[in-house]
């Protein structure tokens, strides 16, 4: 039995430790996505999707990132975010699909949408203190060590602490933040973790915390999985069988429709599934009908309607002929993902913008 890519060290649980191994989630990878995120933010008119502090002050020049990064052992404070970090990596983008897949397929989709984020630097504390919002956190340590206080419940907080209250900008879902309270004086409430590369925290929506790298820059991956109310945990929508891979039910579709508030078409829900809630970076172009050996790299839906079958992959649908055989192709290739599958010519045409895609590794034909 293959090792789960992501693994908590207990569960079920507010807070836990977790491990995790995806290969294609290296430091260099990770970098190379927070540089264009800046290069991103500093082109756009944009509300910016990054965040740069040095010394504990903001700095609102997205530009100035690549001038304030931290050489290694460098003693003044820098903090770096980045949001919507899969959209710059196709690579990315289909590792955490495919990692996670397995991990939403147990602990169930939110209501909102699904985001990858970049932290890095070297500080003392995350930019705003102690804080909670309306998403669950999976927290990959990527490199360095980081260093995460949780504190559970409103029980520990002194008599009259200002909570200053805001809004993520995207969904208006509930973010809190305990400014004027300093980490270090209430940590012996708090559990910490700590982890190394490989190593990572997993926590509920509503749990207050703050984090800290240890010893030197640390670089981090966030996967935030948003709610659309309060500050607590919120509703999950799980799968209608042990994954959320192969053929969906139009039931199961249409609560996934509702459990999300979308007014998207069959189409439109399938490929928000096929990217576990996720935005797809734009994907890669290729050339014609391939065929010869294949290999699924990532899962695959499909759902059948009125002779239409609907297929969909890291974010995205196409709408082909219902045929048995496209099916029982699809259904072999989740079965075996690491065997050869051979393309047969009336599946051609999908295993074409499954590779366009970057969810199918194919030879081409001759």
């Amino acid at each position: 039995m293959r090792r789960p890519a992501i693994a908590p060290s207990r569960e079920p649980a507010a807070v836990s430790g977790v491990r995790w191994h995806l290969p294609e989630v290296t430091p260099g990878r990770v970098r190379r996505v927070l540089d264009r995120a800046f290069a991103a933010s500093a082109r756009s008119a944009a509300v910016p999707r990054t965040k740069l502090f040095v010394r504990g002050e903001p700095m609102e020049r997205p530009g100035a990132w690549r001038g304030e990064r931290p050489a290694e052992g460098a003693a003044h404070d820098v903090f770096a975010w980045a949001g919507a970090a899969q959209t710059h990596d196709r690579t990315l983008f289909r590792a955490l699909v495919t990692g996670l897949e397995p991990w939403f397929a147990r602990r169930g989709l939110p209501q909102g949408r699904v985001e990858a984020e970049v932290f890095y630097g070297r500080y003392g504390e995350t930019p705003g203190g102690i804080h909670r919002e309306a998403c669950s956190n999976l927290h990959l340590v990527v490199e360095g060590r980081k260093t995460m206080d949780f504190w559970a419940g409103d029980a520990w907080l002194p008599p009259e602490t200002p909570v200053r209250e805001d809004r993520d900008p995207e969904s208006g879902a509930q973010e809190q933040y305990l400014s004027g309270l300093a980490p270090r004086d209430h940590r012996h409430r708090a559990e910490s973790l700590t982890a190394a590369p490989g190593q990572g925290f997993a926590w509920e929506a509503g749990t207050w915390h703050v984090g800290r790298s240890e010893g030197g820059p640390s670089l981090a991956l966030n996967v935030a999985s948003y709610g659309r109310g309060a500050a607590c945990p919120g509703p999950v929508l799980r799968s209608w069988s042990d994954r959320f891979a192969g053929e969906v039910p139009g039931d199961w579709l249409e609560d996934y429709r509702c459990h999300t508030a979308s007014d998207g078409t069959a189409a439109d829900m399938l490929a928000t599934l096929s990217g576990l809630g996720m935005r797809p970076p734009r994907p890669a172009r290729t050339g014609g009908p391939l065929a010869g050996p294949a290999r699924l790299r990532a899962p695959v839906l499909w759902h059948g309607d009125g002779g239409v079958l609907r297929i969909a992959a890291l974010g995205a649908s196409v709408r082909v002929p219902d045929r048995v055989e496209v099916r029982d192709w699809l259904a072999r290739g989740l079965r075996c993902p690491r065997a050869g599958l051979y393309v047969p010519a009336g599946c051609r045409q999908v295993a074409g913008w499954l590779a366009e895609r970057g969810a199918l590794t194919v030879g081409r034909g001759t």
